[in-house]
């Protein structure tokens, strides 16, 4: 297990502060993580390839979805990466820091230091495996077939609603797998369809339990999609 250095807050300022204005981002060659960094920056080349694009501008949630189902099936298979991991801030400050800082900056600039390190649900690198994460099902291909319709306002509304007990997974991976079946032709922003699934969902849970639920999971969800589209 590769140990990782925590970064002050103090620190990482003065770091960003460097950056901007001149681009020039370098990531950190004084410790032994160039096999992690080869494999991601090797990830960042082929998704930029594939969507032939040379900046994120028009292309911000095909990058970012394509980026992150390699990164997570690259930290998680390869390098052993836990839910216990990548829950701590500290991994991914220093992976957006000091070992991948010109992907993050690529894709927000240097001015957005809340994706770097400043905001715990907003850092860029954690964000997108957690949206991978909550919405496994089970391959890198029935995944991608899930999130390609998807955008940006998906990752925030799944990512930054953990709930006061932290991510239900297995609830997040249903309700994913389902709004890509009772969302299709109705997505986009101005539908707003699974932000307002996820703001009933957190007021139901208040009072129902959903694997205590007619259906467990399953019927819990489809029953709230179907509620939600009949009005």
């Amino acid at each position: 297990m590769m140990e990782w250095k925590v970064l002050k807050k103090s620190e990482c300022e003065k770091i960003l502060s460097k950056w901007i204005g001149s681009a020039d981002v370098k990531w950190d060659t004084s410790h032994d993580f160039e096999p992690i960094r080869d494999r991601l920056t090797s990830l960042f080349q082929s998704v930029k390839e594939e969507l032939v694009i040379s900046s994120p501008s028009g292309k911000e949630y095909a990058f970012d979805f394509r980026f992150g189902i390699g990164l997570y099936s690259i930290l998680t298979e390869e390098f052993r990466i836990s839910e216990y991991q990548a829950s701590n801030d500290s991994f991914w400050i220093y992976l957006s820091m000091k070992i991948i800082p010109d992907v993050v900056f690529w894709r927000w600039g240097p001015s957005k230091n809340d994706r770097f390190y400043a905001n715990s649900r907003r850092i860029y690198l954690k964000a997108l495996w957690w949206y991978v994460h909550l919405s496994w099902q089970g391959s890198k291909e029935e995944t991608y077939r899930v999130l390609e319709q998807n955008t940006t306002d998906e990752i925030v509304q799944l990512v930054e609603r953990s709930g006061p007990f932290g991510y239900r997974v297995d609830l997040c991976r249903v309700m994913m797998r389902l709004y890509n079946e009772y969302g299709s032709g109705l997505r986009g922003r101005n539908n707003k369809l699974f932000r307002r699934a996820m703001k009933l969902n957190t007021a139901r849970l208040a009072v129902v339990e959903p694997a205590l639920y007619e259906g467990e999971e399953e019927g819990y969800v489809r029953e709230l999609f179907q509620e939600l589209i009949a009005n």
